[in-house]
């Protein structure tokens, strides 16, 4: 039998509903590239999806090591929100070093990105020093922020 091995990591995807927005965060509160839109349909994308007749634009953030596609689809028109909570299978969030929590926390509630809590410091272990929160934005996206103890 053969066996097949992961080769790379190609994306993560995220669908989210406002397509200006999360390319605000992810450029301007995160300081990370973000590609123009490119719009996508037909056949292809119908059968890669399995969603009939959908039409989508996608932006790509490019993160240090890792890209992120952003999908906004158009149609179809009955598209639902996830109300998914951090605890729920299937629940999906993002982490990014950052190099000054409260300025990006500061800049993404521009995009609607709210801490869930006040930032906290990792007491105990080999991460201790670090400050870390979960921020959740639209669309129910947690995007966790972490920011090393600096030397």
């Amino acid at each position: 039998m053969t066996r097949s091995h992961v080769t790379a990591t190609g994306h993560t995807g995220i669908t989210v509903s406002d397509l200006g927005n999360a390319t605000g965060y992810f450029r301007d509160a995160l300081g990370l590239a973000v590609s123009a839109p490119i719009p996508c349909s037909g056949e292809l994308f119908e059968q890669v999806t399995g969603v009939p007749g959908c039409v989508i634009d996608i932006c790509y953030v490019t993160a240090p090591g890792h890209t992120i596609e952003l999908l906004c689809y158009s149609s179809p028109p009955d598209k639902v929100s996830s109300g998914l909570r951090p605890c729920d299978n299937g629940h999906l969030h993002l982490c990014f070093e950052v190099d000054d929590i409260d300025a990006v926390i500061a800049a993404g509630r521009g995009y609607g990105f709210e801490p869930v809590n006040p930032v906290q410091i990792v007491r105990d272990g080999p991460r201790a020093g670090r400050k870390v929160i979960y921020t959740k934005g639209p669309d129910n996206l947690i995007v966790e922020l972490m920011e090393l103890p600096h030397p």
